[in-house]
C-alpha cells in the first residue's frame, strides 16, 4: 500500500511538492514575487466583496500573529545579528533574506487558505451530492446488468488527487492567484467525484 500510486500521488501533491516549494522558492531574489499582488487584491473584492475581503485580510493577520509572531519564531529568524565576519561574505545578508521572503511566502499562503475557504462548504455539498448520484447511478446501472469503467474511475480518481493536490499547492505559487479559480476547483472537483462513484 505504501508504495502504490494512489500514495505516491498524495506525498508528491501534500508533502514533496509543499516542502521543496517552501525551501526552494524564497531564493528567488526578486522580493515582489513573495507579496500578494494588487491583481488578486482586487480579485478577491471582486469575488467576495469589499467586506468580505477585508475580513478575510483581518483573519490571516490573526491567523499570522498568532502562528509565528506571537511564538517567536518570526523574530528569532529574522533578529538582527549585528555586524559579524559572516555579513562580510555575505552570508548573514543572505540568509535573512531568504528568512524574511519565506515569512512572505508563508502569511500569502495563508491568506490564499482562508479566501479559498468561502468556497469550502459549497464545494463540500456538491462533492457528497455528486457522490450519492454517482453511487445510485452505478447501482441503476447495475441492476440493468450494466458494466462498470475501471479505466473511467481510475482517471477520475487521478483527476481527484490532481485537482485537490493543485489546490493545496498554488496556495504558495509566486503568481497572483485569482480567487474565481475556487468556482472552478468547486465544479470541476464534484464532476469528478461524481465519474469515480458512478464507475467505479
Amino acid at each position: 500500500m505504501a508504495s502504490s500510486r494512489f500514495v505516491r500521488h498524495v506525498k508528491w501533491w501534500f508533502v514533496i511538492l509543499p516542502v521543496v516549494s517552501s525551501f526552494v522558492l524564497p531564493f528567488v531574489p526578486d522580493r515582489a514575487l513573495f507579496s500578494i499582488s494588487d491583481a488578486e487584491s482586487q480579485a478577491t473584492v471582486d469575488a467576495l466583496g469589499a467586506a468580505k475581503a477585508g475580513e478575510a485580510t483581518d483573519r490571516a493577520n490573526a491567523l499570522f500573529r498568532r502562528l509565528f509572531v506571537e511564538s517567536g519564531a518570526v523574530q528569532a529568524t529574522l533578529k538582527d545579528r549585528g555586524n559579524s565576519d559572516l555579513d562580510a561574505e555575505g552570508s548573514e545578508t543572505f540568509a535573512h533574506n531568504w528568512a524574511h521572503q519565506f515569512w512572505m511566502l508563508v502569511y500569502r499562503a495563508m491568506y490564499r487558505a482562508v479566501v479559498m475557504k468561502t468556497w469550502l462548504a459549497g464545494t463540500i455539498v456538491l462533492c457528497v451530492a455528486a457522490c450519492v448520484d454517482g453511487t445510485m447511478r452505478r447501482k441503476m446501472r447495475a441492476a440493468a446488468a450494466g458494466y462498470a469503467s475501471p479505466l473511467s474511475f481510475h482517471l477520475a480518481m487521478h483527476g481527484v488527487l490532481m485537482v485537490l493536490g493543485a489546490a493545496f499547492s498554488v496556495l504558495m505559487l509566486p503568481v497572483p492567484l485569482v480567487a474565481q479559480c475556487w468556482t472552478a476547483v468547486a465544479v470541476i472537483l464534484p464532476l469528478l467525484l461524481w465519474v469515480a462513484n458512478s464507475s467505479s
